[in-house]
């Protein structure tokens, strides 16, 4: 049902986002096909709607606990964290909805049969395209199984501290409430008198962390994959034009050892040279042209979640300092850190790693057995050197560009607003 069948060409492995479609799939974001049964689609669809519903009603009883948490300022920073956090997942998942055709659009651009290169040995173009493969896919199912686990640890740890605090079924007489219990803060919609309500209300809070910490998971483990796709497709580029003459002479069954003062001297060899350097052009402008794509679809979402992570990290380094360190609040607190810095790590990491091989690319045009080229050749060679001057960049709100050093800026301001509210304590 999910993941399709691809053309294999030149030994290439298939669908390259197979892991992101399994994410989708378990999350409710998947798009069931006209062909399939209705007893696949209505049974989907009923699960889908009723994750989230309880996501949305989930989000709505966190926003109306405003009130409550205007009382005790320290909270108040954390709460406006899991808010953004939230808030956040509902700009995700529009993605998805109101740009599921673009995303497919990219994503078959990407793996593109037409520009899909045989092995020359066994670390080729389709062994590079299957290793980043499988290693996207591991970070892509990684990823989701953190995310749900921040929703099933939460769970744990308040029904732990529940039943040690409240040796009773009931909070009557005690002077506490559930909230006290529970590590996130919402409006719970329904009463909790007993102790079982309270593990009822923390199961609502679980599904509701759970639907949009999926949605996070399915756009961040997404946004990682077509990075790296686009990555490894870079370095072929790459790999093909430093190996171009080879795989000429190759395709002509002419001798690899054969020397030319200049390949006018054989029209075929240069003819085929020419042929090969311009259908790799055309696959550098494609990727050209799905960089830009990638940058009008999610730059403004990369600036809200790289602005969020910073008052986020601020916040639950703040929370945690004041909370005692047994407490869930502060188990909370350092969890839900570690997902936000692992969670903008990736993607900053795979936008550096994009410009790093787009840099490559002049160097490799450089580095082919172009000496006995024509001049037409070189002439191609040298624009295209100069136009890849220019570095393949992706960027923050267009304000700065997507790199390992904006992740490093953004813990060091985090880390300044940290010791802002200690000191206005």
């Amino acid at each position: 049902m999910i993941g399709g069948n691809r053309k294999k060409t030149f030994g290439y492995s298939d669908n390259f986002f197979y892991a992101n479609e399994v994410a989708e799939f378990i999350t409710g974001l998947w798009r069931p096909k006209s062909n399939q049964p209705l007893w696949v689609i209505i049974p989907y669809y009923t699960y889908s709607i009723v994750m989230f519903s309880n996501g949305f009603v989930y989000n709505v009883c966190e926003y109306l606990y405003l009130k409550e948490m205007l009382k005790d300022i320290p909270k108040l920073l954390s709460y406006i964290g899991m808010c953004l956090t939230h808030t956040l997942g509902i700009i995700k998942l529009s993605i998805f909805v109101f740009q599921h055709d673009k995303l497919d659009s990219i994503k078959n651009r990407l793996q593109h049969d037409d520009f899909k290169y045989a092995s020359l040995d066994e670390n080729g173009p389709s062994t590079m395209f299957s290793n980043e493969k499988r290693f996207s896919n591991y970070i892509t199912y990684w990823v989701f199984v953190m995310y749900g686990f921040v929703g099933v640890s939460a769970h744990i740890s308040a029904v732990i501290s529940l039943n040690k605090a409240l040796p009773g079924n009931t909070f009557e007489g005690t002077n506490r409430t559930c909230n006290e219990f529970l590590p996130y803060y919402f409006l719970i919609p329904f009463p909790t008198k007993t102790k079982n309500d309270c593990i009822l209300a923390s199961t609502f809070m679980d599904l509701g962390f759970a639907t949009w910490g999926w949605v996070i998971a399915c756009y961040d483990g997404l946004y990682m994959s077509l990075l790296r796709c686009y990555k490894i497709q870079l370095i072929i580029v790459g790999h093909v034009v430093r190996t171009l003459r080879q795989r000429c002479l190759l395709k002509l069954n002419l001798n690899e050892n054969t020397e030319v003062m200049h390949d006018e001297e054989q029209p075929e060899l240069e003819q085929e040279m020419y042929n090969q350097l311009n259908h790799t052009i055309k696959h550098v402008q494609l990727l050209y042209g799905v960089r830009d794509d990638i940058e009008d679809l999610v730059v403004y979402v990369t600036l809200i979640q790289t602005l969020s992570s910073l008052f986020i990290f601020a916040s639950c380094l703040y929370v945690a300092s004041i909370v005692p360190m047994s407490s869930p609040e502060f188990f909370a607190q350092m969890q839900f850190f570690t997902c936000v810095l692992i969670q903008l790590s990736l993607i900053c990491w795979s936008g550096n790693e994009i410009t790093v091989a787009g840099e490559s690319l002049s160097r490799a045009l450089f580095e082919s057995d172009w000496f006995s080229c024509s001049r037409r050749f070189k002439s191609s060679m040298l624009i295209t050197m100069t136009r890849t001057q220019r570095p393949i960049i992706l960027t923050i709100g267009k304000f700065t560009p997507l790199t390992i050093t904006t992740l490093v800026n953004v813990c060091r301001g985090s880390f300044s607003y940290f010791a802002v509210f200690k000191t206005v304590k």
